[in-house]
Protein backbone atom coordinates (compact mmCIF):
# COMPACT_ATOMS: atom_id res chain seq x y z
CA UNK A 1 0.00 0.00 0.00
CA UNK A 2 1.22 3.49 -0.66
CA UNK A 3 0.26 7.07 0.01
CA UNK A 4 -2.34 8.22 -2.47
CA UNK A 5 -2.90 11.79 -3.56
CA UNK A 6 -6.56 11.50 -2.49
CA UNK A 7 -5.41 10.72 1.07
CA UNK A 8 -3.04 13.64 1.06
CA UNK A 9 -5.67 15.97 -0.26
CA UNK A 10 -7.78 14.92 2.70
CA UNK A 11 -4.68 15.33 4.81
CA UNK A 12 -6.64 15.02 8.05
CA UNK A 13 -7.29 11.36 7.18
CA UNK A 14 -3.61 10.54 7.63
CA UNK A 15 -3.01 12.37 10.90
CA UNK A 16 -2.55 9.77 13.64
CA UNK A 17 -2.62 6.98 11.02
CA UNK A 18 0.35 5.10 9.63
CA UNK A 19 0.94 4.16 6.03
CA UNK A 20 3.40 1.42 5.11
CA UNK A 21 5.73 2.24 2.22
CA UNK A 22 7.89 -0.55 0.82
CA UNK A 23 11.24 0.64 -0.46
CA UNK A 24 12.65 -1.59 -3.19
CA UNK A 25 16.34 -2.49 -3.53
CA UNK A 26 16.58 -0.30 -6.64
CA UNK A 27 16.09 2.86 -4.55
CA UNK A 28 18.96 1.79 -2.28
CA UNK A 29 21.15 1.02 -5.31
CA UNK A 30 20.35 4.42 -6.83
CA UNK A 31 21.26 6.19 -3.57
CA UNK A 32 24.30 4.02 -2.72
CA UNK A 33 25.74 2.81 -6.06
CA UNK A 34 28.89 1.32 -4.50
CA UNK A 35 26.98 -0.74 -1.92
CA UNK A 36 24.74 -3.79 -2.17
CA UNK A 37 21.84 -4.24 0.24
CA UNK A 38 20.32 -7.62 1.14
CA UNK A 39 17.16 -7.79 3.21
CA UNK A 40 16.10 -10.90 5.13
CA UNK A 41 13.55 -11.21 7.93
CA UNK A 42 14.79 -8.70 10.53
CA UNK A 43 18.37 -8.44 9.21
CA UNK A 44 20.04 -6.21 6.64
CA UNK A 45 23.40 -6.99 5.04
CA UNK A 46 25.34 -4.16 3.47
CA UNK A 47 28.13 -5.31 1.19
CA UNK A 48 30.86 -3.25 -0.37
CA UNK A 49 34.59 -2.99 -1.05
CA UNK A 50 37.38 -1.54 1.10
CA UNK A 51 40.45 -0.10 -0.56
CA UNK A 52 43.92 -0.84 0.76
CA UNK A 53 46.45 1.05 -1.34
CA UNK A 54 46.07 -0.75 -4.70
CA UNK A 55 44.09 -3.73 -3.35
CA UNK A 56 40.39 -4.10 -2.58
CA UNK A 57 38.74 -6.37 -0.09
CA UNK A 58 35.04 -7.10 0.29
CA UNK A 59 33.12 -6.45 3.50
CA UNK A 60 29.69 -7.40 4.79
CA UNK A 61 28.11 -5.32 7.54
CA UNK A 62 25.11 -6.89 9.27
CA UNK A 63 22.51 -5.02 11.26
CA UNK A 64 19.37 -6.20 13.04
CA UNK A 65 16.03 -4.48 12.92
CA UNK A 66 14.98 -2.46 15.95
CA UNK A 67 11.53 -1.62 14.55
CA UNK A 68 10.58 1.26 16.82
CA UNK A 69 14.02 2.93 16.97
CA UNK A 70 13.61 5.68 14.40
CA UNK A 71 14.39 9.39 14.28
CA UNK A 72 13.00 12.49 12.58
CA UNK A 73 15.09 15.62 12.19
CA UNK A 74 13.42 18.95 11.58
CA UNK A 75 14.50 22.55 11.26
CA UNK A 76 11.46 24.45 12.45
CA UNK A 77 8.53 23.00 10.50
CA UNK A 78 10.72 21.75 7.65
CA UNK A 79 11.63 18.06 7.42
CA UNK A 80 15.40 17.82 7.24
CA UNK A 81 15.94 14.05 7.42
CA UNK A 82 14.69 10.83 8.95
CA UNK A 83 16.05 7.37 9.46
CA UNK A 84 16.36 4.19 11.47
CA UNK A 85 18.67 2.59 13.97
CA UNK A 86 20.14 -0.85 13.22
CA UNK A 87 21.66 -2.92 16.03
CA UNK A 88 25.20 -3.79 14.93
CA UNK A 89 25.56 -7.56 14.58
CA UNK A 90 28.82 -7.60 12.65
CA UNK A 91 31.02 -4.48 12.58
CA UNK A 92 32.84 -5.63 9.41
CA UNK A 93 33.00 -2.64 7.08
CA UNK A 94 31.60 -0.22 9.65
CA UNK A 95 34.57 2.11 9.18
CA UNK A 96 33.81 2.24 5.44
CA UNK A 97 30.12 3.00 6.01
CA UNK A 98 30.95 5.77 8.46
CA UNK A 99 32.81 7.64 5.70
CA UNK A 100 29.35 8.41 4.28
CA UNK A 101 27.48 11.14 6.20
CA UNK A 102 24.27 9.07 6.02
CA UNK A 103 25.69 6.58 8.54
CA UNK A 104 26.70 7.30 12.14
CA UNK A 105 27.62 5.02 15.01
CA UNK A 106 25.78 5.61 18.26
CA UNK A 107 26.74 3.06 20.89
CA UNK A 108 25.74 -0.39 19.69
CA UNK A 109 23.62 1.05 16.88
CA UNK A 110 24.18 2.28 13.35
CA UNK A 111 22.16 5.43 12.75
CA UNK A 112 21.07 5.13 9.11
CA UNK A 113 19.66 8.22 7.38
CA UNK A 114 17.22 6.87 4.78
CA UNK A 115 15.39 10.00 3.66
CA UNK A 116 17.60 10.19 0.54
CA UNK A 117 16.63 6.59 -0.28
CA UNK A 118 12.94 7.40 0.18
CA UNK A 119 13.32 10.38 -2.19
CA UNK A 120 14.37 7.90 -4.91
CA UNK A 121 11.05 6.04 -4.78
CA UNK A 122 8.00 6.49 -6.98
CA UNK A 123 5.85 7.03 -3.89
CA UNK A 124 7.82 10.12 -2.86
CA UNK A 125 7.52 11.57 -6.37
CA UNK A 126 3.71 11.22 -6.17
CA UNK A 127 3.40 13.10 -2.86
CA UNK A 128 2.33 16.72 -3.42
CA UNK A 129 5.13 19.12 -2.51
CA UNK A 130 3.08 20.90 0.15
CA UNK A 131 2.87 17.67 2.19
CA UNK A 132 6.44 16.41 1.92
CA UNK A 133 7.62 18.40 4.94
CA UNK A 134 4.78 17.02 7.06
CA UNK A 135 5.85 13.36 6.88
CA UNK A 136 7.43 11.51 9.79
CA UNK A 137 8.70 7.98 10.12
CA UNK A 138 7.15 6.05 13.03
CA UNK A 139 8.69 2.57 12.65
CA UNK A 140 10.25 0.26 10.11
CA UNK A 141 10.29 -3.41 9.18
CA UNK A 142 12.87 -5.51 7.32
CA UNK A 143 11.25 -8.24 5.25
CA UNK A 144 12.52 -10.73 2.69
CA UNK A 145 13.91 -8.55 -0.15
CA UNK A 146 12.05 -5.46 1.10
CA UNK A 147 12.55 -2.59 3.51
CA UNK A 148 9.33 -1.01 4.77
CA UNK A 149 8.91 2.27 6.54
CA UNK A 150 5.73 3.45 8.24
CA UNK A 151 4.91 7.11 7.75
CA UNK A 152 2.44 9.48 9.30
CA UNK A 153 1.53 13.08 8.63
CA UNK A 154 2.06 15.70 11.34
CA UNK A 155 0.29 19.05 11.66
Amino acid sequence: MGIFIEDLLHFGNLIDNEVEVEIEKEAFKKTFPSLEFEFNEGVVKIKGKKRFFIFTKGFEFRGREEGNKVFNEREGDELKDFGVYLRILSPDGLDELLKDKRFKKEGEYLKFYIFDVFKNTEVYQKIPKQFRDKLEITKYKIKKDKFSIFLTVVK
